[in-house]
C-alpha cells in the first residue's frame, strides 16, 4: 500500500503570527491550490472517496435486499476477483510505476504496451483459474450454492480487472483527472442499475455481479475516450519487460500474498465454522471500517512516485520528513473515524445494513482499529518501497500472518465474527510493529553507508 506525500511537502520557516487574517488565509489556499502535488493529492482522495462509497453502498443495497446471508455469498465470491485484481497490481502496476520514469519516448511507448499486454494474459489464465474452481464446485466440492454467482462473475470479471487496471495506470502515469473521470462512470452507472433492481425486487447476488461488469465495461470505454497514452506493441520485448518486471513484481506479489493472506482465508473460515450469515457481518463491518481507509488509499496512488523522489533528491532523512508528516495526518483523520464508530455502535449498521446487523458495534469498532494500526504499517513499508528493498516487507507480513491465523484460529469458533475482528487487529498490530524495527534498522544502515563517503 502506498501513500502520497508531496502534498505535505516542508515549507520554508516562518514567523509565527498571532493569528491568521483572512487575506493572509486566501493567500495560503490559493498558494496550496496552486501546487500540483496538493492538486494530484486532492484528486487521488476524491477518486478513492467515490470507490471507497462505491464499495460501500454496493454492499449495503445486497445486505438491504439479500440479508447477511446473501451478502456473505457475495463476499465469498468477490474475494476470489479481488485476489486475481491484486495479484495484477503487485506484478504488473506496481513494477510500471517505477520503472516507466527510467524510459521515454518510444521507449515507454513499447514498455506501455508491454504492460497492456500482461494484463491480457494474467486475465486469461486468472479467468481459467476462476473455471477451474467452477469445475470442482460442480462435482459438488465446495460450497455448491456458489456456482451460480460464481458463472455470472467469470464473464464479468475480465472487464472489472481491465477497469482496475487502466485506474492504476493512470495513477502511474500521474493521469489523476482521467481516472476521476473513469470511476464517476463506473460508479453512477452501477448505482442506478443496482437502484432500478432493487426497487423492482430483482436485486440478486447474480444480478450484483452483472450490473458490476457492465459498470466497468462502460468506464472503460470512457478512459479511451479520453486523450490516448502512446502505445506501442512489439512482441519480441515482451518477454524482457516481464522479466524485469518479475524482479521487483515478484517480492511485492509474495509480499502481497502474505500480508493479506488472512483477508482472503478468514473469510471461509468463519463461513465454514458460523456459515454465510457471519461472514455476511464480517464483510458488512469490514466494508463501514474501510472507510476510514479512504485518505490512506487516496494518498496511496501518488506515494510511489513522490516518495522515491524525496529519498532520491533529500536522502533518508527527507524520507524520514515524508513519513513523519503521513504518520501525523493518518493519527488524525483515521483516529477521529474511530472515534466517531466507537460512539455510534451499532445503530449505523442497522441504519445502513439492515435487522441482521443489530449485534455488530464492537465488531465495526475493532475493525476501525485495525485500519488505524494498518495505516501506520504502511508509512514503514512505503519506506521499504522508496530505498528499493521491497523484500524487507516480508519479515512484518509473516509475523502478521502467522499471528492473526493463531488469534483467528483460537477465538472463531466461540466468539464468531469478533474473534476474527480481534484476529485482525492482533496481527496488524504486530506486523506494524516489526515492519517499523525492519525499516529503522535498514535506514540506520543508509545513514552509515553515506557517512562512511
Amino acid at each position: 500500500m502506498r501513500v502520497a506525500t508531496g502534498v505535505f511537502a516542508e515549507q520554508p520557516e516562518q514567523v509565527a503570527a498571532p493569528f491568521v487574517t483572512p487575506r493572509g488565509l486566501a493567500e495560503r489556499l490559493s498558494r496550496l491550490l496552486g501546487n500540483q502535488d496538493a492538486r494530484r493529492g486532492f484528486l487521488a482522495i476524491l477518486d478513492q472517496g467515490i470507490i471507497s462509497g462505491l464499495s460501500f453502498a454496493t454492499c449495503s443495497l445486497i445486505a438491504l435486499a439479500t440479508g447477511s446471508y446473501g451478502l456473505g455469498v457475495a463476499h465469498l465470491a468477490l474475494i476470489l476477483m479481488v485476489f486475481m485484481m491484486n495479484v495484477q497490481g503487485e506484478l504488473v502496476t506496481a513494477p510500471f510505476t517505477m520503472y516507466r520514469n527510467r524510459r521515454g519516448g518510444d521507449q515507454l511507448a513499447i514498455y506501455s504496451g508491454s504492460v497492456f499486454l500482461h494484463h491480457a494474459l494474467l486475465t486469461l489464465l486468472g479467468g481459467m483459474a476462476l473455471w477451474a474452481f467452477l469445475i470442482l464446485l460442480e462435482m459438488g466440492i465446495g460450497p455448491a450454492h456458489l456456482a451460480g454467482p460464481l458463472w455470472v462473475l467469470l464473464f464479468a470479471a475480465p472487464f472489472c480487472l481491465l477497469h482496475s487496471f487502466l485506474r492504476h495506470f493512470s495513477f502511474a502515469c500521474l493521469r489523476f483527472q482521467t481516472a476521476l473521470a473513469m470511476d464517476i462512470v463506473a460508479a453512477v452507472v452501477q448505482l442506478s442499475l443496482l437502484m432500478i433492481l432493487l426497487f423492482s425486487g430483482r436485486l440478486t447476488v447474480a444480478a450484483v455481479f452483472t450490473v458490476m461488469g457492465a459498470a466497468s465495461a462502460v468506464a472503460s470505454l470512457a478512459w479511451f475516450a479520453a486523450p490516448p497514452v502512446v502505445f506501442r506493441f512489439e512482441l519480441g520485448r515482451l518477454g524482457e519487460h516481464w522479466r524485469e518486471n518479475w524482479g521487483f513484481g515478484r517480492w511485492t506479489l509474495c509480499s502481497h500474498v502474505i500480508g493479506c493472506a488472512m483477508t482472503y482465508v478468514l473469510p471461509w473460515l468463519l463461513r465454514d465454522v458460523h456459515g454465510e450469515s457471519a461472514t455476511g457481518q464480517l464483510a458488512a463491518c469490514g466494508k463501514f471500517s474501510a472507510l476510514a481507509a479512504t485518505f490512506v488509499l487516496g494518498l496511496a496512488h501518488l506515494l510511489t512516485p513522490r516518495a522515491v523522489a524525496a529519498y532520491a533528491q533529500q536522502g533518508i532523512a527527507g524520507l524520514r520528513r515524508v513519513l513523519a508528516v503521513t504518520g501525523l495526518v493518518f493519527s488524525i483523520t483515521v483516529g477521529s473515524f474511530c472515534a466517531v464508530t466507537w460512539l455510534t455502535g451499532a445503530w449505523l449498521m442497522v441504519t445502513l445494513f439492515g435487522a441482521d446487523f443489530v449485534n455488530t458495534g464492537e465488531i465495526v469498532l475493532i475493525l476501525s482499529l485495525s485500519v488505524l494500526v494498518n495505516s501506520l504499517a504502511v508509512l514503514a513499508g512505503n519506506g521499504l518501497w522508496a530505498v528499493d528493498r521491497p523484500q524487507a516487507n516480508l519479515i512484518g507480513d509473516v509475523t502478521a500472518m502467522l499471528s492473526t491465523l493463531a488469534v483467528a484460529l483460537y477465538w472463531v469458533d466461540s466468539a464468531g465474527a469478533l474473534g476474527i475482528a480481534y484476529a485482525i487487529l492482533v496481527g496488524g498490530a504486530t506486523g506494524a510493529v516489526v515492519r517499523g524495527i525492519t525499516f529503522w534498522i535498514i535506514a540506520r544502515g543508509l545513514d552509515a553507508e553515506v557517512a562512511e563517503r
